[in-house]
């Protein structure tokens, strides 16, 4: 009851620091905005369109090897304290970044592009860590953190680039800089209970299995309408505050509906709500011109920044719900949906600037995958955590605010070997060393049925004996 009444006391005390989380996940997003819209590095005019394309591909490419270094070292690191080292380290690369490009003015174009691979790891660490944080707070503060952190976010790149001008190299520098202080600052405030990866059943991975490939194919839908948003020509005094305005526009609506609703909506229900309107837009867009489809652009890029926002609420969602480590699991998810975006943005890349393929073809290929992941997000389904039948011995423990390791690998054990409602129950006490007679009692039944029950677990599981049973749940 102490633990219980200190942890809720911990994590009251971070709540408090939610607004310092809003403003360094939002210079985060401002820094992300300033590398994939304005292109500051280098004058637009030095570059041919093939160096500039390229130079967003390795930025893409940039930010998926990053994470997936710090999914497959995570383990090896996990027992030091790597985070802040990490965001420190991630800003002395964009620093070497910046000094590289704001003193190598003979730099090739090519060679210009390449670096941008910098900027990308650089995005790679602090979304993952800003994520992190965020899944710390309860889910709608999460949730609301992440929508408010982006409407801020595009506020500042639209001040940014029209107030810096050929400063805006040095003011992303100074913004992610401060993105750094704040992490560093709300980090030391995390709550001391953490959550942990908890094996999962097989119908569990079969159904994480679908929702992956709904992610790289959203991923994959994502990558290729940026793209697309970035073919119009408008003058920068236009083009900025116009792509700031979408850039928030669509998220502060949706924040706006939660606060007043109360209610937020699930990544289901968004997927389904927006994916019918950008396949619309995408056809629109063969065929449109002029300032009406620098419109359709606009709102192309509000869409898809609401559902990039609604993918990081599932996966803080997802994380919580089934009890995994929050920096694996949302580098996981993130990891799929920046791989489908690389991967469409290389294909668009290569489909229009070498083989010099028409734009508006270019179209066709989005809306074939929105229209195959709306089918596949209709047919997914919800994922639950555990079974809808706890037995008792279960209820007791979710009664007392805890899911511990024995009850999560019960469950899978129970949904892997079909086992029956009541041998879950005897199963959890099993693992959890009662004898025969204790359980018996704990669960309002005789001794006989108990061995009756553990016989029928020993045969379904394989075993012979408790000790054989303890030794398969040690080895998960």
């Amino acid at each position: 009851m102490k633990g219980k009444a200190e942890s809720g006391a911990e994590e009251t005390l971070y709540g408090q620091f939610m607004p310092f989380v809003v403003v360094g996940f939002a210079l985060c997003w401002a820094v992300t905005y300033i590398f994939a819209y304005s292109f500051i590095f280098t004058p637009l005019d030095e570059l041919t369109v093939a160096q500039r394309d390229v130079g967003r591909m390795c930025y893409l490419w940039g930010v998926v090897l990053f994470e997936v270094l710090i999914y497959a070292l995570y383990d090896k690191v996990r027992s030091f304290r790597f985070r802040v080292p990490l965001a420190v380290a991630a800003y002395v690369v964009l620093v070497a970044l910046v000094v590289v490009c704001a003193t190598g003015a003979g730099l090739d174009g090519w060679v210009r592009s390449v670096l941008m691979l910098a900027a990308g790891l650089w995005q790679g660490v602090f979304h993952i860590l800003w994520s992190e944080a965020c899944v710390y707070l309860d889910m709608d503060s999460a949730k609301r953190c992440m929508q408010m952190s982006v409407v801020v976010g595009a506020a500042v790149f639209v001040v940014t680039t029209l107030v810096a001008g050929s400063a805006g190299l040095y003011m992303a520098l100074l913004l992610a800089f401060l993105s750094l202080v704040c992490y560093v600052f709300t980090h030391q405030f995390w709550p001391a209970r953490t959550l942990g990866d908890q094996p999962l059943s097989r119908k569990l991975s079969k159904s994480l299995h679908k929702s992956s490939i709904v992610l790289v194919i959203y991923g994959a839908v994502f990558g290729v309408g940026i793209y697309a948003c970035m073919a119009p020509d408008l003058p920068v005094y236009l083009s900025y505050p116009l792509t700031g305005l979408a850039l928030g526009l669509g998220v502060g609506v949706l924040l706006l509906v939660n606060v007043l609703t109360e209610r937020s909506f699930s990544f289901n229900e968004l997927v389904m709500a927006l994916l019918p309107v950008i396949a619309v837009v995408l056809t629109l867009l063969t065929f449109v011109t002029g300032m009406g489809r620098w419109a359709l652009y606009l709102m192309l890029l509000m869409f898809l920044t609401v559902f990039d926002v609604s993918s990081f609420c599932f996966l803080f969602e997802l994380t919580s719900r089934l009890r995994l480590t929050p920096i694996k699991s949302i580098a996981r998810g993130r990891i799929r949906i920046q791989l489908g975006m690389a991967l469409a943005g290389t294909a668009n890349l290569a489909l229009a600037d070498f083989l010099e393929l028409s734009q508006d073809n270019l179209f066709l290929v989005p809306l074939v995958l929105v229209v195959f992941l709306f089918i596949m997000v209709a047919a997914s389904g919800e994922i639950k955590a555990l079974p809808d039948g706890l037995g008792l011995a279960a209820a007791a423990s979710s009664e007392e605010g805890h899911i511990d390791d024995d009850l999560a690998k019960c469950t899978v054990l129970a949904e892997d070997y079909d086992l029956s409602r009541r041998e879950f129950d005897v199963l959890i006490l099993l693992m959890r060393g009662y004898d025969t007679n204790s359980i018996a009692e704990k669960l309002f039944v005789s001794p006989h049925t108990v061995k009756s029950h553990t016989y029928h677990i020993y045969k379904k599981m394989g075993v012979n004996s408790k000790q054989e049973l303890l030794r398969k749940r040690d080895e998960m």
